[in-house]
């Protein structure tokens, strides 16, 4: 089964290895359990204490944290700066200056970085970034350099493609490769308000959508993408205003998109392995809801979230990663995700594709608000353990046992 679920309250404290005690509204919408991997039996759906721990700091306006491969992490600054970071050392030269080519602010920038599948063999690695002097989306490849493995060359390869935005914000920005081999896009609907130019669900655009390429081919899609007269080839699903951060579940492949929303419900969406060509709804829907002023709509083949949240608790969410380290085993299967504005952490776990076990992690992470969170992105290392970015202090986080 698979379930729609409303963060409507939560605990307003988590002791240490507590049980959750939130009752989530859940409506069956489908589904089979065959994904489903979550914690270990013996934590009984208990939380570890949990603490954030400082890793690395003196970012400008980070983004995104990622992994290689290996024991680094590699920190995206929106000015157009990839920073390396190893054992908690920031290299003082950076791996990547795409600075000049980039128009940075706002909502654009350098905003994604995936490094492909056998980067240890090719050295090959792709950008997300709003390119001069226009602000239109860019998709490019760069190669790590021969003479550094802390360095890029600065040339690029190949710009894979651009798409023209015709405002300046909802340029979503996350770029990952799913475990599938193939590349996937997450785009907004092209900006300003009310998604002017219908772009969430028409097909003949990028845009408002999550795309899915294959590298070594594009523009020829990979099988499984939509297809039909006048729809574009690149499109995996649709109906997406602007996703800020997807991920994919290490352990099952599953899909996790935060879906930044306009006036009243920030979301979560959920997808199985697998299971693309699904209509999020954006913009005839909103969270759970027709979206406004409209008081009915047909909802015939749209997917909804799997989690909403209110405006009172969240304002711009933070899409996360399911965790999938070695450090926290009572964490295992928990999708933990933010909101950007409040600074507030949340989680669940999915069962029969259904959001369980929900929790905020607030109050253990930022005991008393003593930090000011504006979160931009989580991140993985190479072993699974979850990183945070604070974007106003410059700070990378580690989420560690107390």
């Amino acid at each position: 089964m698979r379930y729609r679920v409303s963060f409507l309250a939560f605990a307003s404290a988590l002791a240490a290895c507590s049980t959750p005690d939130v009752t989530p509204v859940v409506t069956p919408d489908g589904g089979s359990p065959a994904s489903d991997s979550g914690p270990p039996a013996s934590c009984a759906d208990a939380l570890p204490p949990l603490k954030l721990t400082q890793v690395a700091t003196s970012f400008t306006a980070p983004v995104l944290v990622t992994n290689a491969g290996d024991s680094r992490l590699f920190v995206v600054e929106q000015g157009g700066t990839i920073r390396v970071v190893k054992g908690g050392v920031v290299a003082p030269a950076p791996f990547l200056d795409v600075s000049s080519v980039i128009v940075s602010g706002g909502e654009r920038g350098l905003l994604g970085l995936a490094f492909h599948p056998s980067y240890a063999q090719n050295g090959r690695f792709f950008v997300h970034y709003s390119g001069a002097p226009d602000g239109h989306t860019v998709i490019a490849e760069y190669k790590r350099s021969a003479a550094s493995e802390d360095l890029a060359e600065g040339a690029i390869v190949k710009e894979v493609f651009t798409v023209a935005q015709p405002f300046a914000n909802h340029n979503g920005g996350q770029i990952a490769f799913g475990p599938d081999g193939y590349l996937y896009i997450g785009l907004g609907d092209g900006g300003s308000a009310n998604d002017p130019n219908g772009n969430g669900q028409s097909l003949a655009t990028k845009l408002g959508k999550i795309l899915r390429i294959d590298v070594d081919t594009y523009p020829t899609p990979p099988s499984g993408n939509m297809t039909g007269d006048g729809v574009d080839p690149s499109i995996w699903d649709y109906g997406i205003r602007n996703p800020w951060r997807f991920s994919f579940d290490r352990a099952n492949g599953d899909l996790y998109i935060g879906d930044v929303g306009q006036n009243t419900w920030e979301e979560i969406d959920y997808e199985p392995k697998g299971a693309g060509n699904r209509n999020y709804g954006w913009s005839i829907t909103e969270g759970l809801v027709c979206r406004p002023p409209a008081t009915s709509c047909a909802m015939t083949g749209i997917t909804p979230p799997v989690a909403v949240h209110p405006r009172t608790e969240a304002q711009s969410i933070t899409g996360g990663y399911v965790y999938r380290g070695a450090a926290l085993p009572c964490l295992a299967g928990r999708y933990v995700y933010a909101d950007y504005v409040e600074g507030r952490i949340f989680s669940f776990v999915i069962k029969e594709h259904a959001a369980t076990a929900n929790a905020e992690l607030t109050a253990m992470l930022n005991p008393g608000s003593a930090l000011k969170l504006a979160i931009s992105s989580f991140g993985e290392d190479s072993a699974g353990e979850l990183y945070m970015l604070n974007y106003a202090a410059g700070t990378l986080y580690r989420i560690d046992a107390q």
